[in-house]
């Protein structure tokens, strides 16, 4: 199938994240003459273009489509009514297995993916799985589809997938504790607010970027400045101690647990 032939679904298409996806898409030269059906349950898109038509027929759009991508909360998979009949099927809901999206949907080729809230700055880190029954075409267009708003990774067992949903996919969530945290510490040694959150914030901007430049392992940072032995490494020190290694891995934990209960 080439790209004059590909026509791409997005059930959930006007929701944040599956407006993102739409927009990687349409930004995207790989997907230039890609045709684009998005589905919405309450608010029609306000803009639309040539390359983008909107139904509210779930189905309908289903049978226009070559490939469909799930964009819908798992609270709200249930209501879904659809049947693929053998198309691949893109899922970007977390903890619904690909057995019972395969299930309910009615197709073998099932792909489960979980970008985070970075795809809206196409910035979002995306895990994915495919069901065996995928073919080598329906693969080759994954990672060419997630790059359109990030990176992307395969993975080979599927319980990866929610292991990464209470890691990559809490997006800033984590960033933006430890941002509070911060902000909180400075608040209480008497700083101004705006003062104090400015330089919580800057931390966490500037740490993803330079993270990436120094294309380093965060160990080898982490590493550099304990071993300097100055005023961060005391700091990253008396964190250590107070648990905080600890406090984070009880938190994914706890995140991991709670995906592993969303498709029950």
């Amino acid at each position: 199938m080439n790209d004059k032939q590909r026509v791409i679904g997005v059930i959930g298409g006007t929701g944040w994240l599956g407006a993102a996806i739409v927009n990687g898409i349409l930004q995207s030269h790989d997907f230039a003459n890609t045709r684009l059906i998005v589905s919405y349950r309450t608010h029609a898109p306000r803009e639309t273009s040539a390359q983008v038509s909107v139904t509210q027929d779930n189905q309908y759009l289903v049978e226009q489509s070559d490939m469909v991508i799930l964009s819908v909360r798992p609270q709200d998979w249930p209501a879904i009514n659809i049947d693929l009949k053998g198309k691949l099927v893109i899922s970007v809901m977390a903890g619904i297995t690909a057995a019972q999206i395969s299930e309910g949907a009615h197709t073998s080729k099932v792909i489960r993916s979980l970008p985070n809230a970075a795809a809206s700055i196409n910035e979002s880190y995306t895990p994915w799985f495919a069901s065996q029954a995928c073919s080598t075409d329906d693969l080759s267009i994954i990672p060419t589809l997630f790059n359109t708003f990030g990176t992307e990774d395969q993975c080979e067992i599927e319980d990866d997938i929610d292991y990464l949903t209470a890691i990559s996919g809490a997006g800033p969530a984590y960033p933006a504790l430890l941002a509070q945290a911060l902000e909180e510490s400075a608040l209480t040694h008497g700083l101004p607010r705006h003062i104090a959150r400015h330089a919580a914030n800057a931390v966490i901007r500037g740490s993803g970027g330079l993270l990436e430049d120094l294309n380093s392992y965060p160990e080898q940072l982490v590493n550099v400045f304990e071993n300097y032995g100055g005023t961060t490494a005391a700091g990253l020190i008396s964190m250590r101690q107070a648990g905080f290694i600890k406090a984070v891995d009880q938190g994914v934990n706890a995140a991991y647990q709670r995906a592993k209960t969303l498709g029950r």
